[in-house]
């Protein structure tokens, strides 16, 4: 059964944001990661569709314990709950992005030439 708001407090939230990094560092969770990012390489499709399920099965296994459904719908309540958090404490936003840095890291994209702002090739 999922949790109900006022169940998931702000210091679960903190525990299960802490929970879920601690759980991605985990030294076989850590290599199924690495092994899945050098499979999808820097290709974004290819990381949706090797990446981010390895991810989202960890992260799930999580945020079960914390009364969230180990599924879809529970990520997204979970990620809900974790953006309304964040309004109420900057520990929040920071262990999310902290979050965010693992499942989505920082993409080196070429320069815009100026004609190419303007649509011009």
């Amino acid at each position: 059964m999922a949790a109900a708001m006022q169940e998931f407090t702000l210091d679960d939230c903190k525990a299960a944001l802490n929970d879920v990094l601690a759980a991605f560092k985990q030294e076989d969770n850590s290599q199924r990661l690495e092994e899945a990012r050098q499979l999808a390489g820097n290709d974004m499709l290819k990381t949706m569709q090797i990446f981010f399920p390895v991810a989202t099965k960890i992260e799930m296994g999580i945020i079960e314990k914390y009364g969230f459904p180990a599924d879809g719908d529970g990520l997204v309540r979970f990620t809900q709950a974790v953006k309304l958090y964040e309004k109420q404490d900057p520990a929040i936003t920071q262990l999310n992005l902290d979050l965010r840095n693992v499942l989505m890291p920082p993409v080196a994209v070429p320069p815009v030439s100026p004609s190419q702002q303007n649509g011009n090739s």
